[in-house]
């Protein structure tokens, strides 16, 4: 069985700081391996261990951190590492990304399976796995919770919504989406960190994909600010209180907070 992981180095933004005009400052912020991704990855290793199958990570990017995420991967027991270089990566349209996954795909294959997180932490897109099983034409199945290999060329994914779980079955090759939820992964030891350090990158260009990298140019990045109304009801004693409380409550009411 062979797997291919699509990873992708996110920004922490848990930790992400902003200037006073409500622009984020991406220089001073940490970017790691996306949590999600780090599932998908360790559905991957578990599926190994059990099944004895191979595991490639491929990521879209130029940068230290794309390179990094690949290291991780294999720290975290990935056998191969793929990576498309781009300048710029943070700009690239989510189609380019996609369609350069799906070619890599193509390029060193065939997979069983393709993993990926079902959405990074800093976009919250959710839509590079959907369009890489649309390009490639196989199924999909998206936001798994759980997933498990029920036998030869056959997948199952569970998926819990807010009316309950839901669990779909696919024939490979398929593409599964995983969420952050499907398990705990995996803390790589010094031993496999250093080993990572050693282990080759296979660098690939968009031309030899035969694929032409779109970008975006942001118009605008700010803060999302709620704007209080910094109304206060002062009370200086307890009929002042009951007047304050009743005011409060009546402009609860008009803005449709209480009924």
């Amino acid at each position: 069985m062979k797997i291919l992981v699509a990873v992708k180095p996110t920004f922490d933004i848990g930790q992400l700081k902003f200037e006073k005009d409500g622009t984020p400052m991406l220089d001073a912020c940490p970017v790691s391996l996306g949590e999600a991704d780090r599932c998908a990855l360790e559905e991957a290793m578990r599926i190994k261990e059990r099944l004895g199958a191979t595991v490639a990570a491929a990521t879209v990017g130029s940068s230290e951190a794309h390179y990094k995420a690949i290291r991780d991967s294999y720290a975290m027991g990935a056998d191969e590492g793929y990576l498309v270089k781009a300048d710029d990566p943070w700009k690239l349209d989510a189609l380019s990304v996609a369609s350069a996954i799906a070619r890599v795909a193509a390029a060193t294959g065939p997979y069983d399976l393709v993993l990926t997180g079902s959405g990074a932490g800093d976009t919250h897109a959710s839509v590079i796995g959907p369009m890489i099983a649309g390009i490639l034409g196989i199924p999909l199945i998206a936001g798994v919770d759980r997933l498990e290999v029920r036998g030869p060329g056959v997948v199952a994914g569970t998926c819990k919504l807010e009316d309950g779980s839901y669990t779909y079955e696919a024939k490979t090759p398929a593409v599964v989406t995983v969420t952050s939820e499907a398990n705990a992964p995996r803390i790589p030891n010094l031993r496999a960190i250093l080993r990572s350090k050693g282990m080759p990158i296979r660098e690939m260009s968009a031309g030899e994909l035969g694929i032409d990298l779109r970008r975006l140019e942001p118009l605008s990045v700010r803060k999302y600010e709620i704007k209080r109304k910094r109304i206060i009801y002062k009370a200086e004693d307890q009929k002042g209180a009951a007047e304050a409380s009743a005011k409060l409550l009546a402009a609860l009411r008009s803005e449709g907070v209480l009924s």
